[in-house]
């Protein structure tokens, strides 16, 4: 009884799985595509650029930058947005049916959106702390989230800096010895 996987797979169903593998790293890209969108448009609500406006309560005791955190904080945050769609991506190129062709680029496009993230999910944090709109344990409830960000952006890296994906790094090759035999070939030829 031999112990190869796949074996006893019928033809059809391998075929499938090929179709499945193929499609990986589009579905990985079109992931973080769509993240980079909802970062990037919260960021611009968040420093009002791009006439990214956000409706607001004016209050005489926060300033607009305060209220506008407050009010964007949990876009950076939210699990459904910026961690699972990345860490997903990461699984796909990595994990599921060995390393894809652009895996190394996918995860480190993944690790910059979790940084970028985490960052503008902590300035957000504390700018809604400045605005004194939100109850004192919103920042309990919110403060986890924030921590799990911080953990998928650790498994991401842990990822990217594994063996197998810095495999994948460009090699640049030193071509300073083929420049030293060009100065022989000079020394040599006036010598004659």
């Amino acid at each position: 009884m031999s112990r190869q996987l796949g074996e006893d797979v019928p033809p059809e169903t391998a075929q499938a799985w090929d179709t499945v593998r193929r499609v990986r790293e589009p579905v990985a890209w079109a992931v973080l595509v769509l993240t980079a969108i909802i970062v990037l448009v919260s960021a611009c609500q968040l420093f009002n650029l791009a006439g990214a406006k956000i409706p607001l309560i004016v209050s005489p005791t926060a300033s607009a930058f305060a209220l506008r955190a407050s009010a964007v904080a949990p876009q950076f945050l939210d699990p459904a947005i910026v961690i699972v769609p990345p860490v997903l991506s990461v699984v796909l190129v990595a994990f599921c049916g060995g390393l894809t062709e652009h895996a190394r680029q996918v995860v480190q496009t993944a690790a910059a959106m979790q940084a970028v993230a985490f960052v503008l999910g902590a300035i957000s944090l504390v700018g809604a702390a400045a605005s004194h709109v939100r109850p004192g344990t919103w920042f309990f409830l919110v403060t986890p989230d924030l921590a799990m960000v911080l953990t998928a952006l650790i498994f991401t890296s842990a990822v990217l800096w594994s063996r197998e994906i810095r495999s994948l790094a460009p090699r640049f090759q030193d071509f300073g010895d083929d420049h030293e035999d060009f100065g022989d070939d000079a020394s040599s030829g006036e010598h004659d």
